[in-house]
C-alpha cells in the first residue's frame, strides 16, 4: 500500500517535473516573439517617421524648385521683352537707313544734274573761245533800253551761276551729312544686333536651366501634374469671376442692342465650329483626352518663334496672373447667345491685358514656356459655364472653332 502510494507520488512528481520542464521553453518562446514584434513595431515606426521626414523634405524641395522656376520665368519674360524691344530698335534703324538711302539718292541726282549742266556750260564757253566778253555784249546794244536789258540779263546769268554753285555746295554738304548718318545708323545696327544675339543666348541659358529644374520636379512627382493645375488663387479667381460674368453679360447686352439698332447679324450659335477662333497658330500637340497622368482638360498648341495669342471670342477678363503651375495665365468670361463660357490661356510668355473687355481676335499675349511647362506651347481650355477648380464643365475646344 505504502509502496503503491509512494509509486503514485513518484509518478505525479515526475509528471509535474516534466510539465515544469516543458513549460519553461514555451514561456521563453512567447517572450522572444513579443520582443521581436515590439522591435518590428519600433522599426516600422522609425521607418514611418523617416518617410514623413522625407516627404516633408520632398515637399520643401518641390517648393524650392517651384520658386526657382518662377524666378527663371520672370527673368526670361524680362529678357524676352528686351529682345522684342531690341528687335523693334533694329527694325526702326533699318527703316531709318532705308529712308536715308532714298534721300541720298535724291540729293545725288540733283548734284549729278548740276554737274552735267555746269560741264555743258564750260564746254560751250570753251567752244566759243573762252569766257563771254561782257564788254562786247554791253557795247553791242542798239539803244539805251537794249543796253539796260543786256546788263540785267548778264546780272541774272551771273546770279544764277552763283546760286547754282551755292546749291551744289549745300547739296554736297548735305550728302556728306547723310552718309555720316548712315554710317552712325549702321554702327548702331551692328551693336544692336550683337546685343540681340547676347540676349538670345541669355534666354536660351535661362530656358535650359528651367528645363533642368522641370526634370528634377518631374522626378520628385510620381507624374508631371502641370495640366491638373493646382490653383493657388482659386478663391480670388472665383470672386473675380462673379464680377466679370456680370460685366460680360452687360457688355453682351450692349453689343446685341447695337447690332439690332444697326441691323447687324447676331453672334453664331453656341455649338459647332465657328463659335470661337483658334487662339494661336501652330500644331495641336496634345488634345482633350484622358492621359497617363490624368485628364487633360484642354488642348496644347505649339509653335516656335514669337507667336501671338488672341482672344477666342469677345469677352471680359476674369483674371490675368502668374501661377506656379500655369505660369502666365489669363481667364476670360464670354456670354454667347444666353450661355456663359470661360476660356483659359496658360504658359504664356507675357500677358498684354490685365482686365477689362477684349474683342474676338485681339492680341492678349505671346506663346511661352512659363510655369510647369516643358517647351513653348499654349495650353488652352474651354468651359461651358463659369470656371471651377474641378473643371467639371470643361469641353473639347477644338470642336468649337
Amino acid at each position: 500500500m505504502n509502496r503503491r502510494i509512494a509509486g503514485i507520488t513518484l509518478s505525479i512528481s515526475l509528471a509535474l517535473g516534466t510539465l515544469a520542464f516543458y513549460q519553461e521553453p514555451v514561456s521563453t518562446v512567447k517572450a522572444e516573439t513579443l520582443s521581436e514584434i515590439k522591435k518590428k513595431q519600433q522599426a516600422n515606426k522609425q521607418r514611418g517617421a523617416a518617410a514623413e521626414k522625407k516627404l516633408a523634405q520632398n515637399e520643401h524641395k518641390q517648393e524650392a524648385l517651384e520658386a526657382e522656376i518662377e524666378r527663371l520665368d520672370k527673368i526670361s519674360t524680362e529678357t524676352d521683352e528686351k529682345i522684342r524691344a531690341k528687335e523693334s530698335e533694329i527694325a526702326d534703324t533699318k527703316e531709318q537707313i532705308a529712308e536715308l538711302e532714298k534721300e541720298i539718292a535724291v540729293v545725288q541726282k540733283r548734284i549729278d544734274e548740276r554737274d552735267k549742266m555746269l560741264k555743258d556750260r564750260v564746254k560751250a564757253m570753251y567752244e566759243n573761245g573762252g569766257a563771254v566778253n561782257y564788254l562786247d555784249v554791253v557795247l553791242g546794244s542798239k539803244d539805251f533800253g537794249n543796253f539796260i536789258e543786256r546788263v540785267f540779263a548778264l546780272n541774272m546769268i551771273a546770279e544764277q551761276d552763283k546760286q547754282i554753285l551755292e546749291e551744289q555746295k549745300k547739296d554736297k554738304e548735305l550728302l556728306e551729312s547723310k552718309k555720316s548718318q548712315i554710317e552712325a545708323a549702321l554702327t548702331k545696327l551692328q551693336i544692336a544686333a550683337s546685343q540681340l544675339q547676347e540676349l538670345r543666348k541669355q534666354l536660351d541659358a535661362q530656358m535650359a536651366a528651367k528645363d533642368k529644374l522641370m526634370g528634377q520636379l518631374e522626378k520628385e512627382h510620381s507624374h508631371l501634374e502641370h495640366e491638373i493645375h493646382k490653383v493657388e488663387n482659386a478663391d480670388k479667381i472665383l470672386a473675380s469671376q462673379e464680377a466679370a460674368i456680370r460685366a460680360e453679360m452687360e457688355r453682351a447686352a450692349r453689343a446685341s442692342m447695337n447690332n439690332n439698332n444697326s441691323g447687324g447679324e447676331s453672334s453664331p450659335p453656341p455649338t459647332g465650329n465657328g463659335m470661337i477662333i483658334k487662339p494661336a497658330s501652330g500644331a495641336l500637340t496634345s488634345g482633350y483626352a484622358n492621359r497617363f497622368d490624368g485628364m487633360h482638360y484642354g488642348v496644347d498648341i505649339a509653335q516656335g518663334g514669337t507667336v501671338p495669342i488672341h482672344a477666342a471670342a469677345d469677352g471680359t477678363v476674369i483674371r490675368s496672373e502668374y501661377s506656379n503651375s500655369y505660369g502666365n495665365v489669363i481667364y476670360i468670361s464670354h456670354y454667347i447667345n444666353g450661355q456663359t463660357w470661360t476660356t483659359v490661356y496658360a504658359h504664356m510668355r507675357s500677358r498684354a491685358v490685365q482686365g477689362g473687355s477684349v474683342k474676338r481676335g485681339q492680341m492678349i499675349g505671346y506663346m511661352g514656356n512659363t510655369g510647369q511647362s516643358m517647351g513653348q506651347h499654349l495650353h488652352f481650355e474651354l468651359h461651358k459655364g463659369p470656371w471651377n477648380q474641378a473643371k467639371s464643365n470643361a469641353v473639347n475646344p477644338a470642336a468649337y472653332w
